[in-house]
């Protein structure tokens, strides 16, 4: 382990150390807190011993840095169609709801410039954050978003018109009473870009355009603009603790032939992985209701192949060695003019030996491993070998007792099929009863119904006789008691029906049932008597 990593506490030390270095008196340190610098420029060699002027001010050398050039000349020549207004300003602040400082951590370079695009005035802030810390701060702005706006403003999130600008951007609305506003925030390595304007502006395209302008400016002096969060623990300012920076090393130990078997072993030594057994599953058919034979064998599963070691044991490793980072995470060191973190060559190449060492040990341990793993496999294979050939016995096994059950199946099939006919003609014979008593009931009725009528028109002659008579007797009173009375005439009796020709008797009555058919028998029990 390096004195970087026992000692964090130095590490940040001497990063702070070198950020003071930059400018020699502390001048990118004061640049950090927005205050003004000035300097002096330094004697030439060659006057050394020339008579002392008075220092005049120019701007300091940490104007000078890629990243101030970078962002300033971005803001200088705007994109195509873009009208500027006003000048640059430095030292700016992050647009609400990103203006509260994340993890304790100020941009190296903040600067903003007012724009108008197609009649909409618009706010671009570009702030470049030191080595690495740019895609951590923009996790954290995001994070602390509603925080940072307080109580009364509400911050929505919203997706981007089309494609999102930079390796990561975020979309978000801003509303506080009757007033809102629009923000897009997008990052390039450690610069993070901030364009803010109205709602219903098409902020989405403007910033694709502005990072596409921006992306020509960092080409060769931001290192990675697509950089990670995870890449800022190589700064010793990451807020989730600084990891030194380590590169792949390839170590490698002697490589081992394949075991050799003990002389009394009865396993083989097969191939890695050993030849493919092609095993067919059995499927033993559900036993039926009606008894079968043979009985089906228990079940057994199918056996699965050992797995198998690798054909050769694994003697090369990549190792995570310490290593100068002599370029920085994210856009680099140099972007923000500071000095790489100091490397102690000789604490690290202490360390990398011991990794290394441990890796090799590792490896070895495993060749060893490997071998006792290939003798086990070889044991293991052999078993699978003796299951296998066991399984395909039981499985010839289950085949031949499908069979047998299908032969017995079939004659229960032909059974059911007959016992159905059965069942119809008993049912058919059945309802033939039905039927003929139904007849039989409705031919009494229709007798009984004509022998009443019959009864019935006979009543009412008599009636009506009795009617006449009467009549005829009141109406003789007024006559002369003289007149003969005339000779009483009867009136005909009214035919009868004859029932027995008027009613048909059904044809059913006379009929023959149809005959009883004869039950089928079951198939016989395939099962030996004492097992019955």
């Amino acid at each position: 382990m390096s004195v970087f990593e026992k000692r964090p506490g130095m590490a940040l030390a001497a990063g702070a150390l070198s950020l003071s270095l930059v400018a020699g008196t502390g001048l990118f340190a004061l640049h950090l807190a927005g205050a003004p610098l000035v300097g002096t420029e330094p004697e030439p060699a060659e006057q050394a011993t020339a008579v002392e002027k008075t220092p005049e001010p120019v701007a300091a050398k940490i104007r000078d840095v890629p990243a101030e050039e970078s962002l300033a000349g971005a803001l200088e020549k705007a994109p195509k169609g873009w009208k500027t207004g006003g000048s640059i300003q430095r030292s700016a602040t992050q647009p609400l709801p990103f203006s509260c400082p994340a993890n304790g951590t100020a941009p190296a370079v903040a600067l903003s410039r007012l724009f108008s695009v197609d009649r909409q005035r618009i706010q671009v802030v570009t702030t470049a954050y030191s080595a690495g810390l740019g895609a951590e701060v923009m996790d954290a702005l995001i994070d602390d978003a509603d925080s940072c706006a307080g109580g009364s403003v509400a911050v929505r999130s919203r997706a981007f018109d089309g494609k999102k600008p930079g390796a990561e951007a975020h979309r978000v609305l801003t509303y506080e009473g009757f007033n809102s506003a629009q923000v897009v925030a997008f990052r390039r390595g450690d610069v993070l870009v901030f364009i803010s304007g109205a709602e219903d502006a098409p902020l989405s395209e403007m910033a694709r355009e502005f990072d596409r302008h921006l992306a020509d400016r960092l080409e060769g002096v931001c290192a990675d603009q697509k950089s990670t969060a995870r890449a800022a623990q190589r700064s010793p300012w990451s807020a989730e603790g600084y990891k030194p920076y380590t590169v792949e090393q390839k170590v490698s130990v002697r490589d081992l032939p394949l075991p050799r078997l003990p002389e009394d072993a009865e396993a083989e030594a097969v191939g890695l992985p050993g030849p493919k057994i092609k095993i067919q599953r059995a499927r033993p058919a559900a036993e039926p209701v009606y008894p079968v034979w043979p009985p089906m064998p228990d079940r057994t599963e199918v056996p699965k192949a050992p797995a198998s070691p690798d054909e050769a044991p694994v003697t090369q490793a990549n190792v995570a060695v310490l290593a100068e980072d002599k370029t920085g995470p994210g856009c680099g060191w140099a972007f923000t003019g500071m000095s790489p973190v100091v490397f102690d060559a000789q604490a690290a190449e202490q360390t990398n030996a011991k990794r290394r060492q441990t890796a090799k040990d590792k490896l070895a341990d495993g060749t060893v491993r490997w071998q006792q793993d290939v003798l086990d496999y070889w044991e293991a294979y052999d078993r699978y070998v003796d299951e296998a050939a066991e399984y395909k016995d039981y499985a010839a096994d289950v085949a031949r007792v499908n069979k047998a059950w299908d032969a017995i199946g079939e004659d229960w099939a032909d059974f059911w099929v007959a016992y159905d006919a059965y069942e119809a003609k008993l049912a058919e014979r059945s309802q033939f009863f039905v039927n003929q008593d139904n007849a039989r009931i409705r031919y009494e009725n229709a007798l009984d119904q004509c022998a009443a009528d019959n009864r019935e028109a006979a009543a009412d002659a008599r009636e009506q006789a009795e009617d006449r008579k009467k009549k005829a007797d009141e109406d003789e009173k007024d006559k002369d008691k003289e007149d003969s009375k005339q000779e009483e005439t009867e009136e005909p009796a009214p035919e009868q029906v004859d029932c027995d020709s008027a009613v048909a008797e059904p044809a059913i009555l006379s009929q023959a049932p149809p005959p009883e058919p004869s039950e089928p028998a079951q198939p016989e029990d395939p099962r030996p008597a004492d097992r019955r």
